[in-house]
Order: structure tokens, then sequence, then C-alpha cells
């Protein structure tokens, strides 16, 4: 398997949120000071690069160069006002249908890493997100009721019937 550096940088790539040092720490099965030798040596490696490694807070995420906030704010606003891709629409289905999930099992249900794809969703407004017992789940927004001018998330196609694997739904959809 890859060296602890290797195996961090993938950890701080699909995460895409913020990870703590201590719970990478616990995943990896390494010290601390260990994983935060190798955070420096990662974050001097991509600093002059288009993603860098930010840390504060002893928390670190892997994120664009702000210098590049000019180009990512136009690629944004573009993809604001472009259609759903496909991978989109599959990841707010499977939102809509299992809420409230996790990514994890929205990855599973997938079969792909579905980070990039919450996100759009998330800037768009059509999926929210909600805590609990220090776990993120998804569920779809007022908004995403709004366009489909829809009350309750049960009344879409086939609701019971598609949602129904999924026990943390209640009856209502929210």
């Amino acid at each position: 398997m890859g060296t602890l550096k290797s195996k961090i940088e993938s950890l701080l790539f699909i995460s895409g949120d913020p990870l703590s040092i201590k719970k990478i720490s616990k995943i990896l099965k390494e010290p601390e000071t260990k994983i935060k030798k190798e955070l420096e040596l990662l974050t001097e490696e991509y600093k002059d690069r288009g993603i860098v490694i930010l840390l504060k807070n002893d928390k670190v995420q892997m994120v664009s160069n702000p210098e590049n906030s000019d180009l990512v704010e136009k690629f944004v606003h573009s993809q604001l006002s472009e259609d759903l891709t496909p991978a989109a629409l599959e990841t707010l289905a499977v939102v809509a249908y299992k809420e409230p999930i996790s990514r994890e099992d929205i990855d599973k249900i997938r079969g792909v890493n579905s980070v990039f794809s919450l996100r759009a969703l998330l800037m768009r407004g059509l999926v929210e997100k909600t805590q609990k017992d220090d776990v993120e789940y998804y569920k779809t927004s007022l908004d995403f009721l709004k366009k489909l001018g829809i009350s309750k998330v049960s009344e879409l196609p086939e609701y019971e019937e598609l949602s129904k694997t999924n026990p943390q739904v209640n009856n209502d959809g929210e």
C-alpha cells in the first residue's frame, strides 16, 4: 500500500470536507505527530499548485488555490447556469427517495464518489445538510419541493416502493 503521505493525500482528496488531524490519525492508525509532519511536507509540495492544503485549528482540507479564485468563481457561475449533470440528477434522486441519507450511503448506492454532485446540489439549494449523532445527512430542500410543485417528497412517483428500503425516512419524507 502507499506511503503515509500518499494515504493522507487520498483522504484529503476524497473527503471534500475538512478533516481533523485526530480523525486522520485514527483512520490511518498513526500518531498525530507523524500525521502533522507529513501534512507539513504535503503543504509545502502543494504551495504553488492549483490545489493547496489548508491547515487551521487542527483541521486540514484540500482546496483550490486562492490565487485562482476568479477562475473558480467563473466556473462555479457557469455550472449554476447549466443543467444538472446526469451524475447530479442521479444523486438528487437517491437523496429524494432515501432521505435523510449519509454521503457514504449515497456513494454505496451509486457506486461512485458523490462529493462533487452533492456540492453542486447544495450550491443550487436543492439539497441541504443535517446532522444527527455526529453524522452528516443530506435531504431535499424546500426549493426542491417548490421546483417540482409538490408539498412533500412522498408525492414523488413510486415513492412508497422506492423509499421503503431506507428505515430513516419517515412517512411524510421530512
